[in-house]
């Protein structure tokens, strides 16, 4: 925050912006509007920079992956009505992605006595299930407050969006104010006894394993040096990949399920003592639900709500990730055990074996290894590059083939899954960190969606490489409805010429047709001083290891009844192929 905040006047909009620069806010992502032009006026103004991309889902993306990529608070900015109902998605991935979004939106009904106004729905009812909270000030005076409490609720415990709407008139009007601290959070609560106990289950523990989210990105010094301590491997879920480097001689990947690296799962399969960190083992980061944790399953979470939700603990702590970490680092500190050789030499052998998977594959002459794309790209970026994904078979091939050593550095819409969140992540990712490599990795159907916004990435100067694995479909349903239906009806897909498009959107083209074409190809993107696409003709002749995983899984889950629909379903039509099976 900015120090020695000092008694002022302004209008509502320049009260936003005074208490936007006190927060510490060095950029905004938003589209100005009938209800908004004000504050956008006075944006102009402002000593941060304002960036407005084609949409307002773009919008909240870049605030989410501004907030992921730093830590700090992500600002958008929408108008009222469809404004909003275009960021719902963007405001519903923060919120199942833990993200601190604050979403300012014009609000409409500003004509006393009239109905049926411009843009009019009940906006607070609309957002309610998918922010921490909604606010609207019934006055300019409340403005300056309310814009810093709804920062504070953004940020505190679990973080994650909340929205506050701003009637036009308000930002109008004049207001004297002093920008001051928002009211105290609440009290944090004693785990010290947990902790206690939690350091004696670690002492007695033969086998400990350690399972950590995206919630331990600000502890990660704190885990590396919990992991070494205890010689704990550790697996992580999606968002909290690079938590601890994937190289690191204790690293097994993401997962430890099924869906999860070969690594992870043979070697917690001997876990008997579960430490998960920063985590909630939603769906997708566990492969439907394809884990088991042991009885023996210390839980740590910032929010209580998390807890023993999907599978039931030992011992459940309501702690941010760095306090509890810290706190067992100081009642272990004197336990430092013998380094384990043959542990470490497990899990080299592991890694060796799924490079050499791929490495030793033929190569394909007409078509593009998913997995040798990605473990040649890995290898030619820095250590701190980062990678956004959407969603799709790119973003699990991704988890097995593209490894991360830092943390903050893999973005991906884990668990709403939206597509469209890819390119706009990995702008904003870029204006966040200029010197740092960012790739933006999403198939063709999801470039459909937010292809348009690379019009941005040339217009702001964001020179990222827009990497697109081209295959005609949508082509994880695809897969799915062969795999289930034994037919691939409404998911084919039109397919641009990016290299027309590409100069359309002042970017460069760079295509990938076979895999003698990926060294080459990928060291004429990376050398681009400007934007680029790289159309890469993506072979998806198998599935990605998570999908083999996760697959069988959600089988396994149905109903008995449905099972058996489903298995005779299969028996029928490979006796009687319906019309355009493949």
């Amino acid at each position: 925050m900015s120090s020695s905040p000092c008694t002022t006047t302004a209008t509502g909009a320049g009260a936003i912006v005074e208490v936007l620069q006190f927060l510490g806010v060095d950029r905004v992502f938003g589209l100005p509007g009938v209800q908004n032009v004000e504050l956008f006026d006075a944006l102009a103004d402002a000593p941060f920079a304002t960036f407005t991309p084609t949409n307002e889902s773009a919008a909240v993306f870049m605030a989410d992956a501004y907030a992921r990529v730093t830590g700090k608070l992500g600002i958008a900015v929408v108008i009222a009505g469809p404004g909003l109902t275009n960021a719902l998605t963007g405001i519903a991935e923060a919120h199942l992605d833990s993200s601190p979004v604050l979403v300012l939106v014009g609000a409409s009904g500003e004509v006393a006595g009239k109905s049926f106004q411009l843009h009019q729905i009940q906006q607070g009812a609309v957002v309610a299930p998918l922010v921490k909270g909604c606010f609207k000030p019934a006055s300019v005076e409340e403005v300056p407050g309310t814009i810093l409490r709804a920062a504070e609720l953004a940020r505190q415990g679990e973080p994650g969006p909340v929205v506050v709407e701003i009637p036009s008139t308000l930002l109008m009007e004049r207001v004297r104010f002093t920008p001051s601290a928002a009211p105290p959070p609440a009290a944090v609560p004693d785990v010290r006894g947990l902790l206690d106990a939690a350091a004696e289950r670690l002492r007695r523990s033969s086998a400990i394993g350690i399972y950590a989210g995206a919630g331990a990105a600000g502890a990660a010094e704190e885990l590396r040096a919990l992991a070494e301590l205890l010689q704990a491997p550790v697996a992580t879920t999606i968002s909290g990949r690079g938590v601890l480097a994937e190289d690191h001689p204790l690293s097994v990947g993401y997962g430890f399920g099924r869906s999860g690296t070969a690594a992870a799962w043979r070697v917690f399969r001997k876990v008997r003592t579960l430490l998960a960190v920063g985590c909630k083992y939603g769906e997708t980061a566990t492969g439907a639900y394809g884990v088991h944790p042991p009885s023996d399953h210390i839980h740590i979470d910032i929010n209580p709500a998390s807890l023993g939700a999907n599978y039931p603990t030992s011992l459940a702590i309501a702690a941010d990730a760095k306090t509890a970490l810290g706190g067992l680092l100081a009642r272990l500190e004197k336990d430092q055990r013998p380094t384990n050789a043959s542990l470490h030499e497990f899990i080299r052998q592991a890694r060796a074996r799924a490079e050499a998977k791929t490495s030793n594959a033929r190569p394909s002459s007409s078509r593009v290894s998913p997995g040798r794309f990605l473990r040649t790209l890995r290898g030619r970026l820095d250590r701190d590059a980062i990678l956004t994904t959407d969603s799709g078979a790119h973003q699990f091939w991704a988890l097995s083939d593209f490894s991360v050593y830092c943390p903050r550095t893999f973005l991906a819409p884990a668990d709403y899954q939206a597509m469209g969140f890819s390119i706009p992540a990995a702008i904003s990712a870029k204006l966040a960190f200029p010197s740092r490599q960012v790739v933006s990795l999403l198939g063709d159907g999801g470039f459909l969606m937010s292809g348009f916004e690379c019009l941005n990435a040339a217009r702001w100067g964001a020179p990222i490489v827009v990497v697109v694995f081209r295959d005609g479909a949508w082509g994880l349903i695809k897969e799915a409805q062969r795999r289930l239906y034994r037919r691939t009806p409404f998911t084919d897909l039109p397919g641009p010429d990016f290299q027309l498009l590409a100069q359309g959107l002042g970017l460069r083209c760079v295509q990938i047709a076979s895999d003698s074409d990926i060294e080459p190809g990928i060291t004429e993107a990376l050398s681009s001083e400007m934007p680029v696409i790289v159309e890469v003709a993506v072979d998806y002749g198998e599935p990605p290891p998570y999908v083999r995983g996760a697959g069988p899984q959600m089988f396994r889950n149905l109903p008995l009844r449905l099972k058996a629909s489903v298995a005779l379903r299969l028996a029928k039509r490979h006796l009687f192929p319906p019309a355009g099976t493949p």
